[in-house]
């Protein structure tokens, strides 16, 4: 039969798990709103570079863009950490659908140990996902120089990123796009280009590397918004599933309790009538 200092043996282990839970809401929703701060802005600034490459290919005709079209490296962007659900599994699927029957594709550059079990075929290299918001600038800049390199040594000619992006608290999508090569539009802006200290051919290259650093830092901040958010709401949804369970186990607490005080003052009164035809 069970006791009140069983329930409350229970209730003791739910409490304590719901600390842990907290402190976990805690952090995702920290993570949360240092992600969607900046965020937009970053969405922004990747318009405005793009922008800019426009004007200088329009101003200065005789720059081009020296890309090879051909073998395909894909950058995955997943978790190191559990509690997000299908977070890694569904971007792992998709990508493989999309890429791997096709003959160009070398492999895929995944980043998240999570991800990294999901992905099981053609992979070129795995790196750490982010666990806080402070280390994802020096992430990407670690993935950029390696993605400089495999580009420049000729082992792609394409880089695409994918990731799931940020569609509001526990939602999200899969998305790729292709940032090597890329593709901007011409276009006339004024009839006489701008007069610059700067080889034209140099400034676009300032402005390709800034773009391609843009794309990969904001694919690791969407990615890294979308799975806090995923874990933000799995750890409200637990926090209210431990609330209903204390609540259910304080009501099979004084159910147990009103039993035991029955037995304790029928106890008594067997007792006292004991006692009394003793006399």
């Amino acid at each position: 039969m069970k006791t009140t200092k069983d329930i409350e043996l229970k209730i003791k282990k739910f409490e304590d798990i719901g600390k842990i839970v907290l402190s976990m809401k805690s952090i995702a929703s920290l993570n949360v709103q240092k992600s969607e701060h900046i965020i937009n802005s970053l969405r922004d600034y990747e318009n405005e570079i793009i922008n800019s490459l426009q004007k200088v290919l329009s101003f200065f005709p005789e720059v081009s863009l020296a890309f090879k079209e051909g073998k395909k490296a894909v950058v995955v962007y997943g978790s190191d950490q559990g509690l997000c659900g299908l977070f890694n599994e569904k971007i792992a699927k998709k990508m493989e659908e999309i890429f791997l029957k096709d003959r160009d594709f070398e492999g895929f550059i995944v980043v998240g140990k999570k991800l990294d079990e999901s992905i099981t075929d053609k992979k070129i290299k795995t790196f750490k996902a982010p666990v806080d918001y402070e280390s994802i600038y020096s992430y990407a800049s670690e993935l950029m120089e390696y993605l400089s390199e495999i580009y420049i040594s000729g082992k792609v000619n394409e880089v695409y990123v994918a990731y799931n992006q940020f569609m509001g608290i526990g939602r999200y999508r899969p998305v790729y796009k292709r940032v090597i090569p890329f593709e901007v539009e011409r276009r006339r802006f004024f009839s006489f280009p701008p007069v610059v200290d700067m080889d034209p051919s140099q400034i676009l290259s300032h402005l390709i590397i800034e773009y391609l650093f843009a794309g990969i830092y904001r694919a690791y901040i969407e990615s890294f918004l979308s799975e806090n958010g995923v874990r933000l709401m799995n750890m409200n949804n637990a926090s209210k599933s431990i609330e209903r369970n204390i609540k259910k186990l304080d009501v099979e607490k004084n159910y147990y309790r009103q039993e035991e005080i029955t037995d304790e003052i029928q106890e008594i009164i067997s007792a006292y009538k004991v006692i009394v035809g003793e006399r």
